[in-house]
């Protein structure tokens, strides 16, 4: 491995000969059929997690390359989606058991037990006296609340980063001897529940052979607190639900002069539903209910075959645009633009970015003043190596080390061979150590030629002056 010291980009072995690559960016140049695809092609086999945009991948060409644009849009945000929707699923998650028609039968079924049981009151016999015969069950809350005081309280004493400042306004001591009192606390609150959920078990067992006994009306059991629960539980959800569907833009995000514009609405119909969920399900009864929140989730748990945790996706369309600088919809260049700099950005998740040839597909102003600086951003965290014909893009970019192919004739046979070597270098180097000039390799591969060059130098200093 080599260091330089004027650009500090380390050279590594890529292939089996010992052929260098910097770590930094390399353009990689060539005549047509010299073996430039061929070499990006074996970099990219001998990389674990290579990211590869191969020559008009990218490009939009048609209606259907513009639907698979849009679905592309809605997978990458996929995570933002979720993220943004979390706190609707958490408190969607509160009611999805919740049956209100079932409380319903149980409250009215104990006021009608409760009137007839008074009715009766003057023939009780010896098993409807007991004390048993009506009574009620313990209540049970988890202690879920202390058991979340506990685990903050475990966190702030373990947090390492920010142990000045919490000694500054609290004593360590102090906190742990909190967080014992709490454990002993929740200790003994788990013992109690365990105690009560025996004594319920008993009341049920002997309540049920009481019943058994006698021909007495038993008062039927219901808990007021949950009822109420549930129902307040729904309220809020049917409000935040409601709250949801208001049109809005949720996101603005900014990538290399284009805008991702998310927008939340409520969905237009059962079709729009049934895109959303993936499936090929029917939702026009569903939909009947789409402004009755609660309603319209018993409706959806009771279509078969739609997965219960993804749901909640289904109450907001939540959908993304891409807009130009002057803040109009793309046109499909620019789609593709805007592609191209999304692949390059997403390849920080990966090993190497290799590139065919963007200038196939672009033009020399978006080259120079867009995609030239995001790679060169991205080859300071991990190699880049762009495949070109195009002076924008070799000569402008800056690149840290050169690549030429070759194809040359030995003993009547095709040979592909590489050299390699720094910009500053005056001569490129093969591995057997064979050289060739690199100002020529650049001006025929970037400038089709000195004569070329100085002829278009020529004309342009004409039409300037």
């Amino acid at each position: 491995m080599a260091l330089s010291s004027a650009d500090g980009n380390a050279l590594v072995p890529i292939f089996e000969d010992g052929q260098m690559l910097s770590t930094g960016l390399n353009i990689l140049l060539g005549e047509r059929s010299s073996g430039k695809t061929y070499t990006l092609e074996k970099i990219r086999e001998r990389i674990e997690n290579p990211k590869y945009i191969a020559q008009f991948s990218l490009v939009q060409q048609n209606d259907a390359s513009e639907k698979d644009f849009n679905n592309e849009i809605q997978n990458n945000r996929s995570i933002f989606v979720d993220g943004y929707l979390g706190g609707f699923k958490a408190i969607m998650d509160e009611v999805i058991n919740i049956d209100l028609h079932a409380n319903d039968v149980k409250f009215d079924a104990y006021l009608e037990s409760l009137l007839k049981s008074a009715t009766e009151a003057d023939r009780q016999d010896a098993y409807s006296k007991t004390a048993l015969f009506s009574e009620s069950e313990f209540a049970i809350a988890e202690p879920k609340s202390l058991e979340g005081l506990i685990d903050a309280l475990v966190i702030v004493i373990e947090n390492l980063e920010y142990r000045d400042v919490i000694e500054k306004h609290v004593q360590l001591a102090s906190l742990k001897n909190l967080a014992c009192e709490l454990i002993l606390m929740f200790r003994a609150r788990s013992r109690d529940i365990k105690k009560k959920k025996l004594a319920n078990g008993i009341i049920k067992d002997v309540k049920a052979q009481l019943r058994m006994r006698t021909s007495a009306t038993q008062v039927a059991e219901i808990d007021f607190l949950s009822y109420s629960l549930d129902r307040a539980k729904v309220r809020k959800f049917e409000a935040l639900a409601t709250v949801m569907k208001n049109e809005a833009t949720i996101r603005n995000e900014s990538i290399q002069g284009f805008r991702v514009e998310a927008k939340r609405t409520a969905y237009a119909g059962a079709g729009e539903i049934k895109s959303a969920s993936g499936t090929s399900l029917a939702f026009k009864e569903a939909h009947k209910c789409y402004d009755q929140p609660y309603s319209y989730l018993q409706e959806l748990l009771n279509i078969e075959g739609l997965s219960r945790s993804d749901i909640y996706k289904l109450f907001v369309k939540i959908s993304h645009r891409i807009l130009n600088r002057d803040g109009f919809e793309v046109s499909g260049g620019e789609r593709s633009e805007f592609r191209l700099l999304q692949h390059i950005r997403d390849a920080q998740n990966y090993d190497i970015l290799l590139i065919d040839e963007p200038e196939s597909s672009f033009d020399n102003l978006f080259l120079r003043s867009d995609v030239n600086q995001i790679l060169k951003d991205i080859s300071l965290i991990m190699p880049v190596v762009v495949v070109t014909h195009n002076n924008t893009v070799g000569a402008s970019i800056g690149a840290d080390y050169i690549l030429y192919a070759k194809k040359e004739m030995e003993n009547g046979k095709p040979h592909y061979r590489l050299y390699s070597g720094r910009p500053s270098d005056k001569t490129l180097t093969a591995i057997d150590g064979r050289t060739i000039e690199t100002h020529t390799v650049v001006m025929n591969s970037l400038e089709a030629g000195v004569d070329a060059y100085e002829g278009r130098k020529t004309r342009y200093e004409n039409i300037k002056n």
